[in-house]
């Protein structure tokens, strides 16, 4: 294998790549790079079993080949590199590296035999989603992924097909995130998958620009997601996710509408008393006003305020954690936040204050003491 590669271009795909090499592993394969010249084209992998990366660059191509290369030191060399045109050279499972500067290294190589391969989606099913969509749809929804290891499905964010549109949900339990976005009609999503966050944050690294086309390959318990010339690929979760409309209310006895960040900062500023551990505030819901209020037994303090409210229902108390309400009220779009509520013990739906809202937030109250 023989090729010359503009320095700047070899560094970027590398770093692209290092995403989905593992900082420590039981397989010492997963530590490299494989570097496949074929073409005209040099093609980087990484991956770590489960998610893999790769990029493909052009290149002066001499002779065509491939191996196995440590990632970590490919990087640091090739970083340090002055910002002229690199040449690879392989012999002897060796890749010999020259600078047109005047550096030369050679660094130990492995048989690319040894490196596992990506897999092959056979009858793959594919839909395309615009970038910008993908990223609002995961910032609305991976907040709430969970990390219980005893509960795979929650790992993941279910992805969701639905009438001209996809959906995209989260949940740990104690707070949920629910958010659509429209598709076209001929390509779409056709079938619920449970996708790694890891994935999805590693194609939105790469997904540059509002309306930058990702496609989107579905097969075999697998998915790739290609944005110009990177692939990502990762394991789907296994399912079945839980039945999340269950806690959905289907009815609301009682409903605020308050000011966004005037909330927002009161949350933040009664929970600076809150305790350490449960976080928890309540939150006195009267016709025309809010209290938002603590009390902490271990400092022997407590701290309240209020604002104004639309408010229709009953008089009430509830309990919430206030990071968790301070970080569903960042997600809400809309100055005017909607709170729909029933008992003290069940569901809380939040949403912005307009007429048809394209996400909503589940989040689960703290019983109060008193």
């Amino acid at each position: 294998m023989q090729f010359t590669v503009a320095k700047s271009a070899l560094l970027e795909a590398l770093q692209i790549c290092s995403s989905a090499v593992p900082g420590k592993s039981t397989l010492p394969i997963l530590q490299n790079f494989l570097l496949s010249a074929s073409e005209g084209e040099l093609r980087v992998t990484a991956t770590d079993l489960d998610l893999g990366v790769r990029i493909a660059i052009a290149v002066d191509l001499r002779q065509a080949g491939d191996i196995v290369v440590p990632a970590r030191s490919l990087v640091d060399v090739v970083r340090e590199l002055p910002d002229l045109p690199v040449e690879f050279t392989v012999k002897d499972f060796h890749l010999v590296l020259r600078s047109e500067g005047g550096f030369t290294c050679r660094l130990a190589g492995v048989d690319a035999s040894e490196f596992p391969a990506l897999p092959v989606l056979e009858g793959e099913d594919g839909f395309l989603v615009a970038a910008g969509s993908l990223r609002k749809l995961s910032e609305r929804t991976m907040f709430a992924v969970s990390t219980d290891q005893t509960r795979l499905a929650l790992n993941g964010v279910l992805w969701e097909p639905g009438q001209g549109k996809m959906a995209m949900v989260s949940t740990d339990g104690h707070r949920m995130g629910y958010a659509t976005a429209p598709t076209s009609d001929s390509q779409s999503l056709t079938h619920s998958v449970i996708i790694p966050p890891k994935a999805i944050t590693q194609v939105l690294r790469v997904a540059v620009g509002e309306e930058t086309q990702v496609e989107v390959h579905l097969a075999d318990g697998s998915a790739r997601f290609r944005c110009g010339v990177v692939e990502i690929f990762t394991k789907l979760i296994e399912g079945p996710y839980p039945n999340y409309s269950q806690v959905v209310p289907k009815s609301s006895s009682r409903i605020a509408t308050v000011h966004r960040d005037d909330l927002a900062a009161i949350v933040r500023r009664v929970a600076t008393l809150a305790n350490r551990n449960t976080r928890q505030i309540r939150l006195s819901f009267a016709p025309g006003r809010l209290e938002i209020s603590t009390q902490n037994l271990d400092l022997g303090g407590e701290g309240r305020d209020s604002l104004p409210v639309e408010y229709q229902g009953d008089a009430f108390d509830i309990g919430f954690n206030a990071g968790y309400l301070t970080e569903i009220l960042k997600l809400v779009d809309a100055p005017q936040v909607r709170m729909k509520m029933n008992q003290p013990t069940q569901a809380c739906v939040l949403e912005s204050a307009v007429e048809a809202p394209d996400a909503f937030f589940i989040l689960m109250p703290l019983r109060l003491a008193d």
